[in-house]
Parts: C-alpha cells; sequence; structure tokens
C-alpha cells in the first residue's frame, strides 16, 4: 500500500491534470480518480493521522488542487464516522476530488482576485457547480450520488445556498458532507484574499453554521469526533509558547486548556492569548 504522503501527492497530480485538460480542451481522462478514491478508502483506521498530516501540508501546494484533495481526505474522515459502507466511501471520495472542476473554467485572475467582487463576478464564481456537473455528466462515468453531490454541494439546509436555493430534504448526503469538508479546509488555508484560521476556529465556525447552513447532524458527528483528534495535539499560542491541548471544551473549541511544559493555561480565562498554530 502506498504511504499516505504518496497517496496525497498522488490526488494533487491528478487534480492539477483534470484542471490543465479542460483548460486546454483535452479529453478527461478520469480512471486515475477511480484508483485513487479506492486508495484513500484503504486509511480505514487512520483518521487522526490523516487530519495531521493535512495539517502538516498546507499552503505547499496551490489551492486550487490541494483544495480538491484535502477535501477528497477530509470527507473520507467523515464519512468514516458516519459508518458509511466501503461502496459508498469510494463515491465520496471521488466527489472531494471533483466537486470544484467546475472552477478550471473560470480564469485564475477571478478566482485568486484580493479586491472586492462585481455582482456579475460573484455570479461567475457561483456557476462552478453547474459546469462542472454539465462537464461529467456527458463523459458518463460516475454514479448520480457522485454528479449530485458536486452539483449541490454548494446549497444550505435553510435554502440560501446555489445553484437552485434547494430545501434541505432536497439536498444528498454526499452534498452534505462535502459542504462540511469544503468549509473546514477553506477557512484553514492561506488564501490571496485572507490568511489561514487555525482548525479550532474552522471547528467553531462549522458549529455555528450548523444552525442553519450545515447538517447538524453531520455537524455534530464531526465537531464530536474531530475534537477527540485534536486532544493532546501540539500548538503554539498567540504569546509564542509551544504546548499541548489538554482539553477542548465543545461550548468553547477555540478556548482550550493548554500545557506549557509544568505552566497550564485556560483560554477561556486568558482571553488575550488564543491558539495561532497546530504543529
Amino acid at each position: 500500500m502506498f504511504s499516505l504522503e504518496e497517496t496525497y501527492n498522488q490526488a494533487i497530480i491528478i487534480s492539477r491534470n483534470i484542471v490543465e485538460d479542460i483548460r486546454f480542451g483535452r479529453n478527461l481522462y478520469l480512471n486515475p480518480v477511480e484508483m485513487c478514491s479506492i486508495q484513500i478508502c484503504k486509511y480505514l483506521d487512520d483518521d487522526a493521522n490523516i487530519l495531521t498530516f493535512l495539517n502538516s501540508v498546507q499552503d505547499k501546494n496551490p489551492y486550487m488542487y490541494s483544495h480538491s484533495a484535502n477535501v477528497a481526505f477530509i470527507s473520507f474522515v467523515i464519512g468514516k464516522w458516519l459508518n458509511l459502507d466501503h461502496l459508498k466511501l469510494e463515491n465520496l471520495v471521488r466527489t472531494g476530488i471533483l466537486h470544484d472542476i467546475g472552477k478550471a473554467k473560470i480564469k485564475d485572475s477571478l478566482l485568486n482576485k484580493a479586491d472586492i467582487l462585481t455582482l456579475e463576478e460573484v455570479e461567475k464564481l457561483k456557476s462552478h457547480p453547474v459546469i462542472g456537473y454539465k462537464i461529467l455528466e456527458s463523459v458518463n462515468t460516475f454514479d448520480p450520488e457522485v454528479l449530485q453531490g458536486i452539483l449541490f454541494h454548494h446549497e444550505r439546509m435553510d435554502g440560501s445556498g446555489y445553484p437552485l436555493g434547494l430545501k434541505a430534504e432536497k439536498i444528498n448526503l454526499f452534498s452534505r458532507i462535502i459542504a462540511i469538508a469544503d468549509t473546514f479546509d477553506a477557512i484553514t488555508a492561506t488564501r490571496t484574499y485572507r490568511k489561514k484560521n487555525s482548525p479550532l476556529k474552522a471547528i467553531e465556525e462549522i458549529q455555528v453554521n450548523s444552525f442553519n447552513h450545515l447538517d447538524p447532524h453531520i455537524c455534530q458527528i464531526f465537531i464530536n469526533n474531530i475534537i477527540d483528534c485534536y486532544n493532546g495535539r501540539s500548538i503554539r499560542l498567540s504569546n509564542e509558547q509551544v504546548g499541548n491541548i489538554v482539553y477542548i471544551n465543545p461550548i468553547d473549541i477555540t478556548k482550550p486548556i493548554v500545557q506549557c511544559e509544568n505552566e497550564y493555561y485556560d483560554l477561556s480565562i486568558e482571553e488575550d492569548i488564543e491558539v495561532v498554530e497546530f504543529l
């Protein structure tokens, strides 16, 4: 079996090749997506290792390619926590790898624009799920649940999403999972228009959005499990001290108890100190 790093690098290469094939009008060769998805799903007992690894390689590859790979791995971890069967896990990972391929039809200058977008530019960006869906529907390779996962991954439980503004009962399982994985990775990555945040900030944001935008049941399972994975992890504080997380309070996620050598900090009390980086 390939190492986790080798499989991740393979996913990066696949994402880059698909984007380039679309941009240059070449025929799509999608068999590597299926093979890579099968390989990723062999890491059934490595959820904590996967999250640690993704943190270690964050920002080492262009966001256009790394985001798809990251979402595929994070979605796999969530799917495992939801006890999905193996075939569904493989299809979920395929959805993660391919969920943003519609962006290949959008110029990098718009994708990376740091200034405020015009309404026309916003609508152009919002077109990527439909573009990706149409590209993959035309090649007739993937299951309908994969195609729907790509088309609906920006739909929201309260009907505020796009492209159709669907209500919750119309949004399929893969879309709900991808939406959480997408949110988590986008918040923890450096973008041209903002700096990255810590995983704790991302978890807190997902918790807040579980009341309206994201599936509350899946969010709760995600939060409970990822907190378990992050307890004991090494971190750097805003005062430059390095320590380990002792306890994460599910009610105040960004304010854990941290041990730095022989000293303990309760960040819910030490309000001027925060976790800035996972090591």
